[in-house]
């Protein structure tokens, strides 16, 4: 009996618990959900809800929408300004295993930072220090969360870049940073607290004390700012993610006109094309100008 119960926890067939809330640490139906959500009483993963606050121009990135290189290069610097002081932040408590931010605008998730520890001990310290505290005059509503393997929480479907809910994705599709930025962070947090560096070494070298010598101790500079900012994406990485972005929003329309309409494709529809230039006035008519297509061609198919 006991074996059962366990082997459907947190699945479909578990009619008691919420698998959503299990998954992802947060659940659309929120309080009005019929099934349990049990917040765990400890855990290395803290969930800050809707902590970030996102931007018009990133609600547009969000829903799929074609945005200016200007507007994503916004975009960019706001996300990276608010990942390095949150990151570095919450370091002070603890070593970091990851940080993540949501994409998704749907009510339960827009907003949401995850911030996992490599232990519970980094996790309640973080968690007892932060009480009634706020971040840019927002009060933090924080939690324990029982995700600690975030990639059964990421839609698999926005990463192969397939995904037609977009932002209102019930699974977690989580904002883009540059892998050497990220990577940037997590040295600057050894360089400032190389005791958990060393407390990881030696956690290795007793568990596989033949194949992970104690390294000598070397004393590193501290990085400065401007190293840091050299980490953060250049024009090359920027404009391929502008370029993903946008091409992205494309394929999921036309796939998801595929399925409504089958064999009957209505002809394209006139998308503006948004320069760096692009005035608000031009762009409202540009917008209202596509619209009338889009209804000229429904009355054609009708």
């Amino acid at each position: 009996m006991a074996g059962g119960l366990e082997r459907v926890y947190g699945t479909e067939e578990d009619k008691v618990n919420c698998s959503f809330y299990i998954k992802i640490g947060a659940c659309r139906y929120e309080n009005k959900c019929q099934r349990i959500h049990s917040i765990p009483p400890i855990s290395q993963t803290i969930l800050f809800k809707h902590m970030y606050q996102n931007s018009p121009i990133e609600v547009a990135i969000a829903s799929g929408n074609a945005v200016s290189q200007a507007g994503i290069e916004e975009a960019l610097e706001k996300f990276e300004n608010f990942y390095e002081d949150v990151f570095l932040k919450l370091a002070e408590f603890g070593e970091i295993e990851d940080l993540i931010v949501c994409e998704n605008i749907g009510d339960h998730l827009v907003g949401n930072v995850y911030v996992k520890y490599t232990s519970e001990y980094y996790a309640e310290g973080c968690f007892n220090a932060l009480q009634n505290l706020s971040y840019e005059n927002k009060p933090l509503q924080m939690e324990y969360s029982p995700v600690l393997d975030f990639s059964s929480a990421k839609c698999k479907q926005y990463i192969d870049g397939t995904c037609q809910r977009g932002g209102a994705c019930n699974y977690l599709h989580l904002k883009k940073i540059s892998t050497k930025f990220k990577k940037s962070l997590f040295n600057q947090m050894y360089e400032e607290h190389p005791d958990y560096r060393e407390k990881k070494e030696k956690e290795i070298n007793e568990k596989s004390p033949k194949k992970h010598k104690k390294k000598e101790k070397k004393s590193k500079k501290k990085k400065s700012s401007s190293s840091r900012e050299s980490s953060r994406r250049n024009s090359i990485e920027r404009q391929k993610m502008i370029n993903d972005w946008n091409e992205t929003g494309i394929q999921n329309v036309s796939q998801a006109q595929k399925m409504m309409y089958g064999n009957n494709m209505p002809a394209p529809v006139y998308t503006p094309k948004v320069s760096m230039r692009t005035s608000p006035e031009l762009l409202q008519l540009q917008l209202q100008l596509a619209a009338l297509k889009e209804q000229l061609a429904a009355i054609k198919m009708s």
